[in-house]
């Protein structure tokens, strides 16, 4: 099932092997993995093979400008918990696109999906204390922090969670 997402000025499409160098470009940027424990000395093999693992994940999106199908980055839902109809969110964006407004309107529209058509009831971020734009954007949205949670991971994170009826709210605006 290959699922797309348009917004107003994006489109949030399937991952394809065709988006090897612009996961790479993502994946290997310092900038971009400031925040994230990850290591970003990969090859475009190391980039493929990681294609190949999300692409079974029907809730890892491209993102995509509608005007000209320009790549900016990544947004999934991910550690799906059905019983629960619990997922994490994670993003990423190219630092030439970011502070423009594009990654809220992502998020918006997978928070759209998740709830509206995809069933979920929860949805959290797991973000670092220290990524001001990231807290902002996740607040502004409507996600709420979560102070009796910790990210046993890394004790560094922030953990804000948003909610089906929330987000009826916060969207109702």
């Amino acid at each position: 099932m290959e699922i797309t997402i348009p917004t107003e000025k994006l489109i949030l499409g399937p991952v394809e092997l065709s988006d090897l160098q612009n996961m790479y470009e993502i994946r290997t940027n310092s900038q971009v993995a400031k925040y994230i424990n990850r290591d970003i000395n990969k090859s475009l093999e190391d980039i493929r093979q990681f294609i190949e693992t999300v692409r079974k994940n029907d809730f890892y999106f491209t993102i995509k400008t509608k005007e000209c199908n320009k790549f900016i980055g990544t947004i999934t839902l991910w550690n799906i918990d059905w019983s629960k109809k619990y997922a994490e969110i994670g993003y990423e964006l190219l630092p030439r696109f970011q502070g423009k407004g594009l990654m809220s309107e992502a998020v918006k529209g997978i928070l759209d999906y998740a709830f509206n058509e995809a069933g979920f009831q929860h949805i959290e971020a797991y973000t670092h204390h220290e990524n001001i734009a990231s807290r902002k954007l996740l607040e502004g949205i409507g996600f709420k922090l979560i102070t009796d949670k910790v990210d046993s991971d890394n004790l560094d994170n922030l953990i804000y969670g948003i909610n089906n009826t929330a987000h009826k709210t916060t969207s109702d605006h």
